[in-house]
């Protein structure tokens, strides 16, 4: 009886393990869920279709587009732009990961309820900026104890034109991570 035990036990813990790297916030994606990746990457990892409004909306300049949908059973909304690798041919190319799921979570445990310090002590080798407010891209979302913590790579926070760029956008309520967003800003394919 004990074997068996121990057994299932080690079954349990192998398929909790594995739960939850699906959840892992990463600077370059959430779990599966890589920034760069191309549409049809996505639809095949996804097992499901986008739908993505502006996809061939090339009249009006529209190269950006977003998608909300389940991933692993929690709610996230992808961000995607359009990437041209040849003359008037392009796929849509995934930018921008957000959620607020209390499932996801850092390598080191930063997620949903976390606390600013940690966050800071967390990234300490990185560059960070703190705001009022939630920041998002030209418009910002004033509030009572609202503020936006985000930890910039080395090309991110020096606009380096050559590389790819991440960041990983923390959304806080009174100094605690309500939700988060990862943005990627990606060279040209060629």
């Amino acid at each position: 009886m004990k074997k068996i035990c121990f057994l299932l036990f080690i079954m349990v813990a192998t398929y909790a393990t594995g739960q939850n790297k699906d959840y892992t916030i990463s600077m370059n994606g959430l779990g599966s869920l890589k920034l760069g990746m191309n549409q049809a990457q996505l639809e095949k990892l996804l097992n499901q279709k986008l739908l993505l409004d502006n996809y061939l909306d090339t009249i009006n300049d529209h190269n950006w587009d977003t998608a909300r949908l389940k991933y692993k059973g929690i709610n996230v909304q992808l961000e995607f732009t359009r990437s041209y690798y040849a003359p008037n041919v392009f796929h849509m190319r995934l930018i921008g990961i957000r959620a607020s799921s209390p499932l996801c979570k850092t390598a080191t445990g930063i997620g949903i309820g976390s606390d600013r310090l940690k966050i800071i002590a967390g990234y300490d080798s990185y560059h960070v900026n703190i705001q009022p407010g939630y920041a998002n891209y030209y418009q910002t979302e004033q509030g009572k104890g609202k503020s936006t913590l985000s930890i910039l790579d080395d090309a991110a926070s020096t606009l380096d034109y050559w590389s790819d760029a991440y960041t990983m956008v923390f959304y806080l309520l009174n100094k605690k991570v309500v939700s988060f967003e990862l943005k990627a800003k990606l060279k040209e394919e060629r």
